[in-house]
């Protein structure tokens, strides 16, 4: 460790040498949004061991393992090669415990950080790596404390206003309370201020006699509609703006990602102008003629939409290849009322809209043939609307197809026994849900077990878990003649047994598509 200290060192005493002889311009106040994945599990194993003993062992986690978040940037230049960088992230997590242990349910974890960005160019360069230092602050229910994050990144420089970060770090846990993490983020960031213009000096000349004239009242003009969220003021896409004309005649759109559309090359006249969302329309405004009369070449007026509810924005990721999945189901159910509302993942983006009434708790689930889905729950409860417009899931499904194997990470018995853990083993539930969208399916459950204890006895012990497994799928009305339990003791290890992680692995359960 202490030789990344001094290679760090040595980087920041260049950076600053370099910066002192570039006289390229600084970056300006920059905004940015990004996407990050949190690893806790691998940087417990390199702090419990060693970062090679996790590297041979080939012990690194999953991206569809590690837990992820959105998050905002701020970034302004210090000098040509030293940005200033804070950040703002959060992600609703099961934080793992700094003694390898699941806090037990899913919360809000916030940090809040600041730091530096040392680049190696400055940002007239497309391309510039950079290292990171920064100190954090993170707050998780009743944990609170302090990390120090170095890391490495690199900057794309596009049309010298907008950049593209890719960041990794290791937060090093100062208090007591938090865990080592690897956090790896990526997003987009643009400059905020304003380009100063020199203004341009005039000589005063003698003005000459002419006649004045009128503006062509027949001149046709550009029609620039934008739309917002009237409680936040955000811009709304997908809004289907309705343009009718004096003789009642109608012209459809739909608003861009910023809210916007145009209506090129209006005939003078008088126009309505509305927007309809989600069933609900916006304001309403009125063009008269007289506007066509001005000397701009086009007209432009803004349109809000008042919607108290919240909007559900997902994305369904296929978690075998880890890309969006186009033409997924997804149920979306009302723990209050009971309500169902299906809607279906566009194709290519994986992405779905939903609108969420307040104060309700919600459970997600997806369908598709031969793919089995997570189930997730989300709660509009304690939220404000006043401030926030969109609520953000992603909902994993994974593909199920004949001689397929898929292991159920959250099915959990008594130590040393076949009792079900029922309240807490989530993936029950999402077998059922499996074997009644799939009717045609038929699957054999697996148990599996590490290597302590005599093989007679991990044979039985696994043997009777899958049993409760299939008991449990027939309570829920699953036909028996669709399920085969079997159980194979420590006969198929998926890690090293001789590791606490590796027999944690190795004690699992198992669906294999059979039919």
């Amino acid at each position: 460790m202490r030789h990344i200290f001094i290679c760090l060192a040595l980087f920041m005493g260049s950076m600053l040498y370099t910066s002192a002889q570039d006289t390229k311009p600084i970056k300006k106040p920059t905004i940015g949004f990004h996407f990050f994945y949190t690893d806790f599990k691998t940087a417990q194993l390199i702090h419990s061991g060693s970062l090679s003993g996790v590297l041979k062992n080939k012990l690194w986690n999953k991206p569809s393992n590690m837990e992820g978040g959105f998050g905002v940037d701020y970034l302004q230049g210090l000098n040509k090669n030293i940005d200033f960088t804070g950040t703002v992230n959060g992600s609703w997590v099961d934080y793992l415990l700094p003694g390898n242990t699941l806090y037990g349910s899913s919360n809000l974890l916030l940090d809040i950080n600041a730091g530096v960005h040392f680049k190696m160019l400055n940002d007239n360069h497309p391309f510039s790596p950079f290292l990171i230092t920064k100190g954090d602050y993170s707050t998780y229910r009743n944990l609170h404390g302090f990390s120090f994050s170095p890391g490495a990144g690199i900057q794309v420089n596009m049309f010298k206003e907008i950049f593209i970060l890719a960041t990794v770090e290791y937060r090093f846990a100062i208090s007591q309370a938090l865990s080592n993490q690897l956090f790896y983020s990526i997003g987009i960031a643009t400059n905020i201020s304003k380009k100063r213009t020199t203004p341009v000096k005039t000589t005063p000349s003698t003005p000459i006699s002419s006649p004045v004239v009128k503006a062509a009242e027949t001149t046709p003009k550009d029609l620039i509609v934008n739309i917002s969220d009237e409680a936040t003021g955000q811009p709304l896409p997908f809004v289907e703006i309705i343009l009718t004309d004096g003789e009642d005649k109608k012209r459809y759109g739909s608003t861009d990602q910023y809210g916007r559309i145009t209506f090129n090359l209006l005939t003078p006249g008088e126009y309505s102008v509305i927007g309809s969302l989600n069933s609900i329309n916006s304001n309403m405004q009125i063009i008269k003629k007289e506007n066509f009369s001005s000397n701009e070449n086009q007209i432009n007026i803004t349109l809000t939409h008042n919607d108290p509810r919240f909007t559900l924005l997902g994305v369904v990721i296929n978690k075998t290849g880890n890309i969006p999945e186009g033409g997924a189901d997804v149920r979306i159910s009302n723990q209050d009322d009971h309500s169902v509302t299906t809607i279906q993942s566009n194709p290519g983006d994986g992405i779905f809209r939903s609108q969420l009434v307040s104060g309700t708790d919600f459970t997600l689930v997806g369908k598709k043939t031969n793919y089995i889905s997570n189930i997730e729950k989300i709660t509009t409860k304690g939220l404000n609307r006043s401030t926030m417009l969109y609520v953000k899931l992603e909902l994993g499904i994974e593909e199920a197809r004949e001689g397929q194997s898929i292991q159920l990470k959250n099915i959990y018995f008594e130590v040393g026994k076949a009792n079900l853990n029922t309240i807490i083993s989530s993936d029950l539930d999402k077998l059922v849900t499996f074997l009644k969208d799939n009717p045609d399916s038929k699957l054999e459950i697996q148990g599996h077990t590490d290597d302590k204890g005599s093989a007679q006895l991990n044979n039985r012990l696994s043997q009777s878990r899958a049993n409760s497994v299939v008991e449990y799928l027939t309570k829920n009305e699953i036909s028996e003649n669709r399920l085969i339990s079997k159980g194979y003791g420590s006969s198929e290890p998926v890690a090293d047994n001789n590791t606490i992680e590796g027999r944690a692995k190795n004690r699992r359960v198992m669906m294999k598509v059979i039919k």
